[in-house]
């Protein structure tokens, strides 16, 4: 979460700057941190649903606070791909990480 409060806090002009501008990389860097924000979320709660809910809560907010950065501004397509990536963080929750914990867990005992 405060990997995503520090990057949207970012102003725009900085982030053309570095050379982040693109669109390719914003909707990339959405997706892909708020998967991990579900993981996690998944992680600390154990609750599938409530990653979820709690993910796209947190980007809904996350938009609304760039309308506060300067030369930034909220968009309803950033909260889809949020809510997309909080989607398919709790699809991965669900249905892989119990797979994945199992295998690290056997091959610890081996």
């Amino acid at each position: 979460m405060a990997v995503i409060t520090l990057l949207s806090s970012i102003k725009g002009p900085y982030i053309d700057a570095v050379g982040l501008g693109k669109e390719s990389y914003h909707i990339n860097g959405h997706f892909f941190f708020f998967v991990a924000l579900c993981i996690s979320y998944y992680y600390a709660t154990k609750k599938v649903a409530l990653s979820v809910v709690l993910t796209m809560i947190f980007g809904i907010f996350d938009e609304l606070h760039q309308l506060f950065t300067p030369f930034r501004n909220a968009s309803f397509f950033d909260i889809q791909v949020d809510s997309l990536g909080a989607l398919i963080g709790g699809a991965f929750s669900w249905k892989l990480w119990p797979l994945i914990r199992n295998k690290l867990e056997n091959l610890q005992k081996k």
